[in-house]
């Protein structure tokens, strides 16, 4: 274990000359972080030592916390399994659709996309479509307010004030996106209601919750991505993601009614994420660091052919660091360019355009009352809500809690990294 190569143990355990260098670790704690995967590994073991006569042996001073890496990727999961995943939420002819969407922004990648697309590019579709809809939100809102402006061209041209915008980011915040009430609104005549509209609220609102994940995620706000939890809990629970939505309400179970002051505000909070860059924003979770890790471990200095064995990457990884320091003194002694894998973002404001263009076209974000579409999108929230209060889960085989694209290569689709040994992080 860890523990064992940090010098940290039970002295007494063992008449050894090498137990007895070992620091008693006594009621200190080792946080182990990780995925579910690794959570139910730890659970198992702790289980099966449950009879050992102390508590090292036992492992009690080890706790496992759940890493916010794969909560962002259960979170853009379960966006897929929403509006992407039912057959009916493709259909071709339905403009209004998130692969509608899709088409306009990945033209060459709608066949991934709906069946298998991996975190990246998933991470990516609700970031630009998001974009593009509270955008369009925006120019409708403007139109309401002053009826001569028709684009946001010229809405900036009239130069709003900043009182003026927060009042008109306070009406959109609840006019475009989906409230308590929906399900009573869903229950009215269908000349008073617009299926498309309704639509068009979920998505704002799944998303804006997996951008407020995202962006706490990113600025280091453990107390504001401790707000999500709980929403995004219920979404997991109407998305067959049961094990997510069990794991986040124990986290918010022990950290704040379980653990002691200092394990769960100076040890777990503090420490749930990290910063390996030191800049603003650049804030990761640590099972994100551990999949970095991975990468140089088992790709870049793990062997190849016949050298790609367990026993060679074992024995190659406490010189994982000196390797990728030569290599970088190397490089600056010959001044090599291009010293980097990481590129700028791509140039989108041609496609945002064309799919701005698409939104103004069919009127996605306005009301028209007796409005029909192919496939009415489930409100995943309530659904939740209401499976937590009434339903007893049974686990059976067509439930997947583990298949939001784990086994992937995360590093390659999620992040960039420098050659110079820095991290350089794409949000």
């Amino acid at each position: 274990m860890g523990s064992k190569q940090g010098g940290v143990g039970d002295p007494n355990d063992g008449d050894s000359a090498e137990a007895k260098k070992l620091r008693d670790i006594a009621n200190l704690i080792i946080i182990l972080f990780g995925d579910l995967g690794v959570g139910e590994r730890f659970e198992s073991l702790q289980g099966s030592r449950s009879e050992e006569t102390t508590h090292w042996r036992r492992l009690q001073n080890v706790i496992y916390v759940l890493g916010l890496f794969h909560v962002k990727m259960a979170c853009a999961d379960a966006v897929w399994r929403t509006f992407i995943e039912p057959l009916k939420a493709r259909n071709e002819s339905d403009e209004h659709s998130l692969m509608a969407d899709v088409k306009v922004l990945r033209p060459k990648e709608t066949g991934k996309i709906a069946s298998k697309p991996g975190f990246r590019r998933m991470h990516e579709v609700i970031q630009h479509s998001g974009i593009v809809a509270r955008l369009d939100c925006w120019r409708v809102e403007a139109s309401k307010n002053t009826p001569e402006v028709q684009t946001l061209q010229q809405y900036a041209q009239s130069k709003p004030s900043w009182e003026d915008l927060k009042a008109c980011a306070a009406v959109m915040a609840t006019t475009y996106v989906a409230r308590p009430d929906l399900d009573q609104i869903r229950r009215k005549p269908e000349s008073e209601r617009d299926e498309v509209n309704e639509n068009m609220l979920l998505r704002h609102h799944m998303f804006l919750l997996y951008e407020e994940l995202s962006y706490a995620m990113n600025e280091g706000d453990i107390g504001r991505i401790e707000t999500c939890f709980l929403p995004w809990s219920y979404i997991f629970q109407a998305t067959r993601k049961h094990k997510y939505a069990t794991a986040l309400k124990k986290y918010l179970r022990d950290v704040h009614f379980r653990y002691p002051p200092r394990l769960r505000r100076h040890a777990i909070r503090m420490h749930i994420l990290v910063n390996p860059t030191g800049k603003a924003g650049k804030f990761r979770g640590v099972d994100w660091w551990v999949e970095h890790n991975n990468l140089y471990l088992k790709r870049i200095y793990g062997g190849k052919f016949a050298n790609h064995t367990k026993a060679h990457i074992l024995k190659e990884s406490p010189l994982i660091g000196v390797f990728k320091n030569a290599r970088i003194q190397v490089q600056k002694m010959f001044r090599m360019t291009k010293l980097t894998s990481h590129h700028s973002g791509p140039k989108m404001q041609q496609t945002f355009n064309a799919l701005g263009v698409k939104y103004q076209e069919h009127m996605k974000s306005e009301f028209i009352g007796g409005r029909k579409t192919y496939f009415p999108i489930v409100n995943k929230l309530t659904a939740g809500m209401h499976l937590a209060q009434t339903a007893t889960w049974k686990k059976n085989d067509e439930d997947n809690d583990d298949g939001e694209w784990e086994d992937l290569d995360i590093i390659d689709n999620e992040e960039e990294v420098e050659e110079q040994g820095d991290l350089e992080i794409d949000d």
